[in-house]
This record gives structure tokens, sequence and C-alpha cells, in this order.
């Protein structure tokens, strides 16, 4: 069974699989309250009749279940491309549950995060509370027309060099895209960039914020602010073997080396079709880019690929960063992965940092770049300006 994207409709639908009706009733209850149509399985094997004919925008998943367990199911949901955000809700330990969303991830199901059982009326409502139908919604060819117009722009979030604990200065940025409407509006990402996936718009995309990022790199090297700019290549833009030529003519005209620019890549996006993306990224990188594994740690063999990939940078993903200063397991993760990185010779970048704590940690672990709200947020180009010629790492302590 292939999914068939809905219409966009006002009423959010949310398909509730629990074998515990009394669980199923309250997550029921507090979803009916915000707005959300629902539909209840108690049975996995009913899961396929329900969601094709129901189609729903979440899922609330439970791991153990009759029928089919929640690993098996997510494994379906993959098969059938379904589009719903999937929230994992058991009483299993840590391990377990983040297992099951590797599972997801692996099958292109979008995990959307998990609940703890017992569950917690205010875990549900922020859990659910981001699907609800207050988000623009847009078509790609009103995308495809914010691209000619120059509307997707580049953001800038700093990237800051740790390598020095006292003297942390900015390193680089990291490139996101924005787009800025006619109407005033700033639209985030999460909301247009899935129609973009969709319409086959990604490349298009990527190279007119590449094109925006890199004439603002021209701009500060003219002020002698020579940072790194660091990029994202979605998975959908590794299939054109002619990729590494066009951004190589985009810098070459913008006139920055290529040295100077990093393409961020998750491991997922480069394994999707292994053979084309090797070609790819090893092209990228005989042409003097920079590439970084994006999302370090989550990916399914990221060992494997840290080795046959080329990749000279590694990012630990915010989850690991996040929660080191609480899990002790977490903290482990960070630890040994950013000796794994030191050791093979890479750059190591840990994203997430949103407190003293956590960077100090962070330092300890001997991380080479750190990048998070600490330092700062995403901000347009005019406010990058001003943070490169005013930063200095008490201003950014005292902004905590």
């Amino acid at each position: 069974m292939r999914y068939t994207k809905p219409a966009p409709r006002l009423i959010p639908t949310l398909l509730v699989v629990d074998d515990e009706q009394d669980v199923a009733d309250i997550i029921a209850e507090v979803a009916s309250g915000m707005g959300f149509s629902v539909r209840v399985v108690n049975d996995g094997a009913r899961l396929q009749e329900v969601h094709d004919e129901f189609q729903p925008d979440a899922i609330m998943l439970d791991l153990k279940l009759p029928g089919y367990d929640g690993v098996q199911l997510l494994r379906l949901l993959g098969a059938w491309r379904s589009r719903a955000s999937v929230f994992i809700v058991s009483g299993m330990d840590s391990r377990t549950i983040a297992a099951a969303g590797t599972v997801g991830h692996q099958n292109a199901v979008k995990i959307a995060g998990h609940l703890s059982k017992p569950l917690e009326i205010k875990d549900i409502e922020d859990a659910l509370r981001p699907l609800l139908p207050n988000r623009p919604r847009f078509t790609a060819e009103e995308l495809r027309e914010a691209i000619g117009l120059g509307e997707i722009q580049a953001y800038y979030q700093p990237k800051i060099d740790l390598t020095d604990s006292s003297a942390l200065r900015l390193a680089g940025v990291e490139v996101l895209a924005r787009w800025q409407r006619r109407d005033g509006i700033v639209v985030g990402p999460d909301h247009f960039l899935p129609v973009l996936r969709d319409a086959g718009l990604m490349r298009a995309m990527t190279e007119a914020v590449a094109l925006d990022a890199l004439q603002q790199a021209r701009h500060w090297s003219s002020l002698e602010l020579n940072f790194a700019v660091s990029i994202n290549l979605d998975g959908s833009t590794l299939n054109d073997l002619t990729l590494p030529d066009k951004l190589a003519g985009i810098a070459a005209d913008a006139g920055v080396p290529t040295e100077r620019i990093t393409f961020e890549v998750t491991e997922s996006a480069a394994m999707a079709d292994a053979s084309v993306s090797m070609d790819i990224l090893t092209r990228l990188r005989l042409k003097g880019f920079n590439l970084s594994m994006d999302d370090f740690g989550t990916g399914y063999s990221s060992l494997v690929q840290l080795y046959r990939l080329p990749f000279n940078e590694l990012k630990i993903d915010k989850s690991f960063v996040m929660d080191l200063t609480h899990n002790q397991e977490a903290a482990i993760i960070v630890e040994t992965l950013a000796m794994l990185g030191r050791k093979l010779g890479l750059k190591v970048c840990a994203e997430g940092i949103e407190d003293r704590e956590t960077l100090n940690r962070i330092m300890a672990c001997g991380c080479h770049l750190g990048q998070g709200f600490l330092f700062g947020r995403p901000m347009p180009a005019r406010q990058i300006l001003k943070f490169a010629q005013t930063w200095n790492w008490e201003a950014a302590g005292s902004r905590e």
C-alpha cells in the first residue's frame, strides 16, 4: 500500500495505537480537546486498515502490542510511505525506545518524539501542539515563485571555536533557510521544506541559498571577516552527478575559496543511494570543499560510513549534547564520539549548547567547535555582521 497525501484540511487527525484502553482514552480525550479528530486502534494488526482509511497526520504508537509490535509497525509505516508524525509511547527503558526510534528513521518514518508511561497530560499537549493547524500551508507554485524572486534567504547561526578556553572566538556560521515573504512574515523551514522535497525543488532552493550565503561571505571578506560557511545538503540533492560542478561554479562566481565552505550531510542522506552519494561527496572533497557528517550518532551504521565516506568533520547530534548534564549515558556517548573524531583526525562540532554547564562539559571532551542558543540563534546577514564585529565571550555569558 502506498500512502496518498491527503488534501489540506483544517482539522488535524491523530491515530492512537495502544492496547491499554485507559491510556488510549486519555490520549484521545486530550487530543480531542485540542481540536484533533481521533481514532483508536487496540491491535497492531488493524493498523493498515485504519491508516489507509483515516490517513492520520500523527500517530501515537505503543511499542508492546498484540498482533504486530511497534517495531514491526514502524517498518510497515515506512513501506507505506506514511507522512504521519509518529510519537513512540512506551514504558520501556530509554535505550529500547531510542532503538525503536532508530528503526523508524531507517525506514524513513518521521519520528516526532516519544512519551514515557505513565503519561502526563502536559506531555501529550506539548507533543501535539506543533501539529495544530495554525501553520500556514503553501503550494509548490508559491515556493517556486519565492525561489525565483529571491525570497528564500540565508539565515546564519554562529559556530564558535572552543580550542582556546581563554578566548573563544567566532569561527564560522551555519547557513539555514528562511522564507522572507513580501508581506513581511518570516517563515521557518519546517513549514516549507516538506513541500519543496515533494515538488523536487530542493536543489533549486539549495543553490539559491548557497549563492545568497556566499555573496555575503565575499562581503564579509571585504571587511576582513574570513570565517567559514557551512551549508546543509538535503538527501534529495545527492542524486545528481553534476552537483559538485554546480556548487564549485557558485563558489567561483562568489569569489569564495572552497576551503572556507563546508557542506553538512546527514548519514541517512549520504546512504540513500550509496554509490551516487560516494561519487558526489568524493568530488566535492577533490574540489576543496569540507564535508561534515551531520547528526552524528543517530545513523544506523555511523562508524562504517565515517570510515568509508570522505568526511573531515563530524557534528555530534544535539539530542546527546542537550541531555549530557542530566543523563550519564548521553554524557558517555558525547565523550566517546568526541574522542573518536579526534583520533580519526576529524574536526568535532557539538550542536545544541544552551548553557554554561553544557559548554564546560563539551570543552572538557575536546570538541573543536560549538553551536547553540548560548552563543546565538539563527539570524539574518545584517545581524550576523554586527554579531561578528561585537562578539566576545563575556557578552555571550551574560546572555544566558
